[in-house]
């Protein structure tokens, strides 16, 4: 796994930004806006500090946008932004229009920074698939298993929990184990160790009975490699935050 990014703890910036990447995994061309602001959020970062000239940031999305192949317009991408209360627009004494992040943005930039990356990276992924699938399990699994491997454990819960709702009862206890599982990690990079231990197990024996592999996704693999992060974790105790190696966070794997 490349890394996961760290939460997020003000939970109405967390939603949002998870609202964001929702309406781009519905619709493609709804991406603009996390391409955009990550484009803003680079500019930040390089720069140093958070008032980004408002041509310089256009530039930079227009290249963005030009490179994931969207087709709208940067100042309508930057616009959308600004209305949604994430980036503002500051006056400015020699009269440059300057874009700038919110408040609760700019209290989180790095970790922010760090999860709109990802989601974007997530994004690539799964717009690189060759195929496709038809079924609505499978389109989740392919959805999930991309954020998975980000790293983006809570946003999986998303994804895969508007699934489960609507599947019956062969299906449903295979959805809500991946489901817990996800959130496993997710309470782990909280310091929920009591949460991540109990619901990695109470998800692998959700799951076990899917394997080698359903809808797609492969499943033997993946639940060996959950068992040995529950023995590490456990074995860890308290210490398990800091001591525990990230990169035995399986991936999912879907097969083609």
């Amino acid at each position: 796994m490349r890394g996961v990014p760290p939460p997020i703890q003000n939970l109405d910036l967390r939603d949002r930004l998870s609202e964001l990447l929702g309406e781009a995994l519905c619709k493609p061309e709804r991406a603009t806006l996390l391409y955009a602001l990550r484009s803003f959020l680079c500019l930040v970062e390089a720069q140093g500090h958070p008032e980004v000239p408002y041509d310089v940031l256009s530039g930079a999305v227009e290249n963005s946008l030009r490179e994931v192949g969207l087709k709208i317009s940067a100042k309508e991408s930057i616009d959308d932004l600004l209305n949604s209360k994430l980036l503002q627009a500051p006056g400015s004494d020699v009269g440059q229009r300057c874009v700038a992040p919110s408040g609760e943005l700019q209290r989180e930039l790095l970790a922010a920074t760090s999860r709109t990356e990802a989601y974007c990276r997530a994004l690539e992924r799964l717009t690189r698939r060759q195929i496709r699938s038809a079924g609505e399990v499978e389109r989740a699994m392919e959805k999930a298993a991309c954020l998975f491997n980000e790293g983006l454990f809570f946003e999986v819960h998303e994804v895969l929990e508007a699934v489960w709702l609507k599947q019956g009862e062969q299906t449903r206890p295979l959805l809500q184990g991946l489901i817990q599982i996800a959130v496993a990690f997710h309470h782990l990079e909280n310091r929920n160790l009591k949460g991540a231990l109990g619901l990695l197990k109470e998800g692998w024996q959700k799951v076990k009975d899917y394997r080698p592999a359903r809808f797609g996704l492969e499943l033997d693999q993946f639940l060996k490699q959950a068992a040995a992060c529950a023995r590490s974790i456990e074995s860890f105790g308290r210490d398990a935050f800091d001591r525990f190696d990230r990169q035995m966070i399986p991936e999912m794997q879907l097969l083609e």
